[in-house]
């Protein structure tokens, strides 16, 4: 019975390796080439020749796409935006994120007065001739790209000594009727940020709006920040060779200053504030309507009309580091509070014509441009404020102290 089996076992294994053997591989073995991906992401490119009535060739540009920038876009930190620009100075006079202080090498970056600063080609300086600090400040999230333009190329913007800084605002998603992007931050010390934005194109119209919020307590005492911006851009194209543009901006935000700090007391405690009643606010508002034709094959023009409008106010408890602000002893309140106020009305047209012309076999470009601004700066300062704690712009009865 046994041999039976032990039989039976070795016929089944033969039978199986002789099947085995009978099928034939049809796989072959192939050996494959490597493959090798090589690319270049450069977050820094240049202008081309010509765009649009602008000349650049030869010039001296940076395009930042701030779609491939390791940025804090929420809080705007210039430091990391500018990063790979060389030359570049900025600095941060606050820690909120709403200013941004850009300037190039020698220069004061104070609210970038030494440029000619815009948006969508756009001027937003405050006041260009008088003040020509810009107040406006778009949420880093409503950009697409960075334009900067140094020396002489520039002077085709105006007679700014750093040169120009142009803030591009996206552009809708022109396949859909409607989309909508939302991006939403948290951070430390009580940020919250949201940007919301709705574009498309419908017919022959694009348009593009968007809502931006941000709020944070700081990093010192006494620091809180509340910042809000909207805009609303339209793009009209009757025709292939005609585009009018219409844009409406706004930014706006109220800062609690903490105060000077002497080096003891920065050594000490870098948190610490010495003021609690003081703030300040801008808010700006930004109209603009632009019109660009291509006349022929080698002429175009084009006209834009905008405006700067809007003030600057502060209430400051104005004393150096070493005076605390406390109780005043013998009316058992605060002191009073300078007051001052900025009201700008700038108003601002600029015609460019380019004109393509062939001279000795050469094919070469001209470009022809007017540019009219009228400043209107009142100035409202050293008015006597209230003894209270909080923004209140009220002052008494003696008025302001310059006007």
């Amino acid at each position: 019975m046994n041999t039976r089996l032990f039989v039976g076992l070795i016929a089944l294994c033969g039978s199986g390796n002789a099947f085995a053997q009978t099928l034939a591989d049809t796989l072959q073995a192939r050996m494959l080439d490597e493959v090798k991906v090589r690319s270049q992401r450069s977050t820094i490119e240049r202008l081309p020749k010509v765009s649009g009535t602008y000349l650049w060739s030869g010039k001296k540009s940076e395009v930042i796409s701030l779609e491939n920038v390791d940025a804090n876009m929420a809080e705007r930190t210039p430091r990391q935006i500018f990063a790979k620009v060389p030359g570049v100075f900025v600095y941060d006079m606050d820690g909120s994120g709403n200013q941004t202080n850009f300037s190039t090498r020698g220069l004061d970056p104070h609210r970038s007065w030494e440029f000619n600063i815009r948006a969508d080609g756009i001027i937003t300086n405050s006041d260009m001739y008088g003040y020509p600090a810009s107040h406006f400040n778009l949420p880093m999230e409503a950009v697409g790209r960075i334009e900067l333009v140094r020396g002489t190329g520039a002077l085709q913007y105006g007679a700014q000594f750093g040169g120009m800084l142009n803030y591009v605002i996206k552009r809708p998603d022109t396949t859909r009727d409607f989309s909508i992007e939302s991006i939403n931050s948290i951070g430390s010390y009580g940020l919250l940020s949201t940007y919301n934005a709705i574009g498309g194109k419908v017919g022959k119209l694009e348009y593009y709006a968007f809502y931006s919020k941000r709020v944070s307590d700081g990093y010192r005492e006494n620091s809180a920040s509340n910042y809000d911006a909207q805009g609303v851009v339209l793009k009209y194209l009757p025709c292939a060779n005609f585009t009018l543009r219409a844009e409406l901006l706004r930014s706006n935000y109220l800062y609690q200053l903490p105060g000077p700090l002497t080096d003891a007391m920065f050594s000490a405690d870098p948190r610490q504030s010495t003021r609690s009643r003081s703030y300040y606010n801008p808010e700006i508002y930004v109209p603009s309507l632009s019109a660009d034709w291509k006349i022929g094959q080698q002429t175009r023009l084009s006209w834009t009309v905008s405006s700067v409008l809007g003030d600057r106010r502060s209430v400051l408890y104005d004393r150096t580091a070493n005076i605390p602000d406390t109780i005043n002893h013998s009316t058992f309140q605060y002191n009073g509070r300078q007051v001052d106020n900025d009201n700008f009305n700038s108003y601002t047209t600029e015609l460019r014509l380019l004109q393509g012309y062939s001279l000795l076999g050469q094919n070469s470009l001209l470009v022809l441009g007017a540019q009219y601004i009228n400043n209107d700066l009142h100035r409202q300062q050293q008015g006597k404020g209230t003894t209270g704690s909080d923004f209140d712009m009220s002052i008494s009865a003696a008025g302001w102290g310059r006007d």
